[in-house]
């Protein structure tokens, strides 16, 4: 875009620093936005309404840099001139290929600009609005903002959008010295206390560190009336009821006392409900399952507990990683982050839970057969502890389910479970009496506990853990001064025990960068961001720098 005048700068956002961090990485995902006008609109027009769309959304002009003191900050610039690509290519490969082009590349944290755009025209007319932007500074609901502001401005006459009066930025600063702020020390509190709660992970892999991704997609048309006749009669949400069946999966499938999910939640007061940025908040949510609990009695405690961490997500979600490493330096054993389910509350399930009852059960007792497709894909390291990411959604009159599936610890069978299991345990559960789990694990049949893996295939052998773990062996000793050298000076620390890991000896998960930073200035290389995250002492962190060459 044309302006790279600097507005203003703010901290980053407690949400924010997820998807941050994961820009470092390189795994934080680039969103898509599509717009086709009806009718098109001329070439010149396309270009005022994404330039209204830079001018109402802080966030899409948002970057981010580290101040001297190496802390990061998020960086709003002035509207400009937004630089658009064209295609006036016809053919639908062509533009399937421009759109790839647009979407695929990956931003990183040294960008200045983190979304582009594109327009598809025929002729002088644009058939197709579109636009690419990172999830550090967009999220799923910011989605739907931006295609409703894209569909007023191509039917409106003339004129942009004005600014919006609330923005990213002044959320963050709200977090940290404004109204905000004692609801973000309310819940550092509460998630202090609760770690205690989180079981460290549910499995044991076949091959620690190793993540044979299977990916699935499933598409049921009885999933979603039986949510919404199910949270009815709980009166909560679908997302709670859908939660809770993968805990009861997962209580059945690992029989431990308890059992952990990480829920997306929308990470939004109402007064932020309408403003572009990263907002969304992933958190733990555990459920005591000693007891083997019934379904409808394990729908209500999670009720409960969705309630009690919902209204504590206003913090750092680096915040919660070091609390949650604190635990781990406690326990003296690493969390897996295990299962993650993101339950998008769209609009066609909020019009599916105006209808009644009769309507509902007729949905339900009229749909057809579910739609199943399940493959092994790539094998990669496992630095996190993957077991299972589940992304649901309701469309054109079904639930859709995107999901991964880590084969190091979850069979084919289990993996079947956990995407068709909703859906067959909620037609018995609303046609009868009350299942215990023993009973949903009848139903299920003989699958779903099944002890056999799926091993690596010739050549996945991946050899030993692909990271510090890997050797104990001392590294260079310049290498770990180095490495003590760059945390003591920017934690301002006069010692720094090599024999702790980087959180225990004060480091904070921001100033990784600047870390790293320093370590590059002094001709290391070798770690990443999430090494500074695990149970490692920093002695073992250097055996993995290498001279720059």
């Amino acid at each position: 875009m044309g302006g790279r005048t600097e507005v203003r700068r703010a901290p980053l956002g407690g949400a924010q620093q997820f998807e941050w961090w994961k820009l470092l990485t390189g795994t934080c995902n680039n969103i898509t936005v599509a717009y086709r006008p009806d009718p098109p609109i001329p070439h010149h027009r396309a270009v005022a309404v994404l330039r209204g769309l830079l001018v109402r959304h802080e966030a899409l002009r948002t970057a981010f840099r580290l101040t001297g003191a190496g802390v990061p900050v998020q960086v709003v610039h002035a509207p400009g001139e937004p630089v658009v690509r064209l295609c006036d290519e016809d053919s639908d490969a062509a533009r399937a290929a421009f759109r790839r082009t647009l979407a695929e590349p990956p931003f990183t944290d040294a960008d200045t600009e983190l979304v582009r755009f594109g327009v598809v025209r025929s002729g002088d007319l644009a058939v197709e609005l579109l636009m690419v932007v990172s999830h550090a500074v967009f999220d799923g609901h910011s989605e739907r903002i931006v295609l409703a502001d894209l569909a007023a401005a191509c039917r409106a006459t003339a004129g942009d959008h004005l600014p919006g009066s609330h923005q990213p930025a002044d959320s963050a600063l709200d977090e940290e010295s404004g109204e905000l702020l004692p609801s973000r020390a309310a819940a550092e509190r509460f998630w202090r206390e609760e770690v205690r709660r989180i079981p460290a992970r549910l499995f044991v892999p076949l091959r620690p560190n190793v993540f044979q991704r299977y990916g699935a997609s499933y598409r049921s048309a009885a999933l979603p009336p039986a949510l919404v006749l199910a949270a009815r009669r709980h009166r909560t949400s679908p997302a709670v009821v859908y939660s809770a069946l993968v805990h009861a999966l997962l209580a059945i499938m690992s029989r431990a006392p308890a059992t952990v999910v990480h829920n997306h939640f929308l990470g939004r007061t109402s007064r932020e409900r309408d403003v572009v940025g990263c907002y969304h908040c992933i958190l733990p949510t555990t459920v005591d399952v000693s007891d083997r609990p019934s379904l409808g009695a394990l729908i209500e405690r999670l009720r409960l507990r969705t309630f009690q961490v919902q209204s504590r997500y206003r913090l750092g979600q680096l915040a919660l990683r070091e609390i949650l490493a604190a635990e781990e330096r406690r326990r003296g054993i690493a969390f897996a982050v295990g299962t993650t389910v993101n339950f998008d509350h769209s609009p066609e399930l909020t019009e599916l839970q105006r209808r009644g009852d009769r309507e509902l059960t007729d949905l339900l007792t009229r749909a057809g057969e579910l739609e199943l497709a399940m493959g092994r894909c790539e094998t990669t390291p496992d630095r996190i502890g993957f077991d299972a990411y589940l992304m649901c959604t309701v469309e054109s009159g079904a639930m859709w389910i995107l999901a991964s599936f880590n084969s190091m610890v979850l069979d084919p069978g289990q993996m079947r479970a956990l995407l068709t299991g909703p859906e067959l345990i909620l037609r018995a559960y609303l046609d009868g009496p009350d299942l215990t789990l023993d009973q949903v694990a009848a139903r299920l049949g003989s699958g779903i506990g099944c002890p056999v893996l799926v091993d690596l295939g010739p050549g996945e052998d991946l050899g030993p853990a692909d990271g510090p773990d890997g050797s104990l062996d001392a590294g260079p000793p310049s290498a770990a001064q180095a490495l003590r050298d760059a945390v003591a000076q920017l934690h301002r620390l006069d010692h720094v025990d090599p024999d702790r890991c980087y959180l225990a000896t004060g480091g904070r998960l921001l100033l990784v960068p600047a870390v790293l930073a320093r370590l590059a200035a002094a001709g290391w290389s070798g770690l990443v961001p999430d090494d500074f995250a695990r149970p490692v002492p920093l002695t073992r962190l250097a055996v993995r720098l290498r001279r720059i060459r």
